[in-house]
């Protein structure tokens, strides 16, 4: 399903449902792709990025009034590991009591809701699979939405990676790995 022409990484988590619109940041929004959001009542956005990376790359849909934006900043999200043992790490790091908050207020929204950060792999794909658990989808189900995107950013990241050779390829890339060890984690603190 392709909601927005600009993006890679934009589909619902939830098979047969777009309760929850997981994405990665469009920054061009045509009037018809706002008016598909709006039939839809996808009506509530949050961008999970921080203040500068919304300034490098803004969604044009901040400045929409038929939508309500919210930032939820997540904690380090924009800090890359330097190492693949760090990426679940990181993952775990990222939950605090503002991402329990911020998963609170998208489960009970009232109208169904776009996330997103930059590439809508890390940020997005822990939010991912917290709202999943918490919708009672099994981890198989979640670690294989989490896989989707490494199919969906195969080359954007390896486009990246080459553009930054001090980044690790396997750090940027979504692994099975990552998200089981946070789930998890995530799983043994509930």
């Amino acid at each position: 399903m392709y909601i927005f022409q600009s993006t890679l990484n934009t589909r619902p988590i939830l098979e047969n449902s777009i309760k929850y619109i997981r994405s990665d940041v469009s920054t061009k929004v045509s009037e018809s792709e706002k008016n598909w959001l709006l039939s839809n009542n996808v009506t509530t956005i949050i961008d999970l990025r921080t203040d500068e990376e919304r300034t490098k790359k803004q969604c044009p849909l901040i400045e929409d009034s038929r939508f309500t934006y919210y930032v939820f900043t997540i904690t380090d999200g924009d800090k890359i590991p330097l190492h693949t043992d760090d990426v679940s790490k990181s993952y775990i790091a990222m939950v605090d009591t503002q991402f329990d908050t911020m998963i609170e207020f998208l489960l009970n929204t009232k109208s169904n809701v776009l996330y997103f950060c930059n590439a809508g792999k890390d940020r997005t794909g822990v939010v991912s699979a917290v709202l999943l658990y918490k919708l009672g989808m099994s981890p198989e189900y979640i670690v294989n939405d989490y896989m989707k995107s490494k199919f969906n950013l195969e080359i954007l990241l390896n486009g990246f990676a080459r553009q930054n050779p001090t980044i690790n390829i396997d750090v940027i890339t979504p692994h099975k790995r990552y998200i089981e060890e946070f789930l998890k984690w995530y799983i043994d603190r509930a």
